[in-house]
């Protein structure tokens, strides 16, 4: 189905589209409960209407699988994600973090971006996602599209990627300190954000070391690391502290800080699952944050004799990082790193694809 933009929709926040095939509803991946992958309906939705001036309404082209829509199909971060949503009512509700597509309407803030443009982007974790045939996005939430990169590829860059930079320059405090000769451990160099943060560290001078299985090494190593770890070298664990210390190790594979070993030497470990939401789900928010903050100081403060920190990250749905990230981009420093693609039809199969775990880069789903 090729979405157009229809008069009923135009209210008096956007610009009058280009004269298109006028459609009332979208084909949409959505959900009425939490639970598994079954939960997943494919059906007609009502396409979303502008209702502020810098929003864009978005011909979805493809998007990417990431694991937090796995999760989020679960429930994961229903207490905290309502708060965003002023506890509006949640269901139905579509999944799907990132996108690149065309423009087919704007509001009339919008002055950077015309109808027709080619653009790639990401919706904030509480807003409706791009599992479907048209998604509303913020302004500055997205750029153009690359214009040496497919759909398929462009949409494969954005969420992994913001989520590395997010880690590795706000809670890794890249972004204020120096980072030509900055030795960084990154675990999982093979999945999605694991071969971003790689390229993304490269292209800053740091010393990036990476872990992957053996069957990746071969890719890992094209991206450009100073070293790779065989995960499954039975001298593993060995030769990464044989390596003396790692300014940061930055965990993109979940492996938990409980599971570093104490030999290895760093001076901040980093990682992307935190116990917050989970706790806030399970406590409530005031609870949650209670406990979370033990958490943080019991793994701090175990931990503070030697020199070590840990620290949470979290994906920002930040403007300059985006635009940081897309000059990278653009100038060939950052290129996607694609496992799969799936047909928008086929949308169960590839989150069932990302569950099975050992990745190797992105999974995308793609519209005819």
């Amino acid at each position: 189905m090729i979405i157009r933009n229809s008069l009923n929709q135009i209210r008096h926040f956007s610009q009058p589209a280009r004269k298109l095939k006028t459609a009332q509803k979208m084909s949409a991946w959505s959900i009425h409960s939490y639970g598994d992958i079954e939960e997943l309906q494919l059906g007609e939705n009502r396409i979303p209407v502008i209702s502020d001036p810098e929003e864009i309404l978005v011909e979805v082209k493809a998007a990417s699988v990431n694991p937090i829509d796995s999760f989020m199909l679960g429930g994961y971060g229903k207490t905290s994600f309502q708060v965003l949503r002023n506890f509006q009512l949640e269901f139905p509700l579509i999944l799907g973090r990132d996108f690149s597509g065309t423009i087919i309407n704007k509001g009339h803030g919008v002055n950077q971006f015309n109808i027709g443009d080619e653009v790639y982007g990401f919706v904030p974790i509480h807003k409706q996602g791009s599992f479907a045939e048209a998604v509303l996005a913020s302004q500055c939430h997205i750029l153009p599209k690359p214009t040496q990169l497919t759909h398929e590829q462009s949409a494969a860059l954005v969420y992994a990627t913001m989520t590395a930079w997010s880690g590795l320059f706000l809670a890794g405090n890249l972004l204020l300190k120096q980072k030509k000769g900055l030795r960084v451990l990154v675990l999982g160099g093979s999945g999605g954000v694991g071969t971003a943060a790689i390229q993304l560290l490269k292209s800053q001078g740091c010393f990036v070391f990476a872990t992957c299985s053996k069957d990746a090494v071969a890719l890992v190593t094209s991206l450009g690391p100073d070293m790779v770890f065989d995960r499954n070298d039975p001298d593993f664990i060995k030769n990464v502290q044989n390596e003396s210390k790692y300014h940061i190790i930055f965990d993109a594979a979940n492996m938990g800080i409980q599971n570093i070993p104490n030999s290895w030497q760093y001076e901040s470990y980093i990682t992307l699952n935190s116990p917050l939401l989970v706790n806030n789900d399970k406590y409530g928010l005031l609870g949650g944050l209670i406990t979370s903050a033990g958490n943080l100081i019991e793994s701090n403060i175990t931990r503070m004799c030697s020199g070590k920190s840990v620290r949470w990250g979290y994906f920002v749905p930040s403007n300059s990082g985006f635009r940081f990230i897309h000059e990278l981009i653009c100038r060939g420093k950052i290129r996607p790193v694609i496992q799969e693609q799936f047909k928008f039809k086929d949308l169960p199969r590839a989150i069932e694809t990302l569950r099975k775990g050992h990745s190797r880069g992105k999974i995308v789903v793609t519209h005819d």
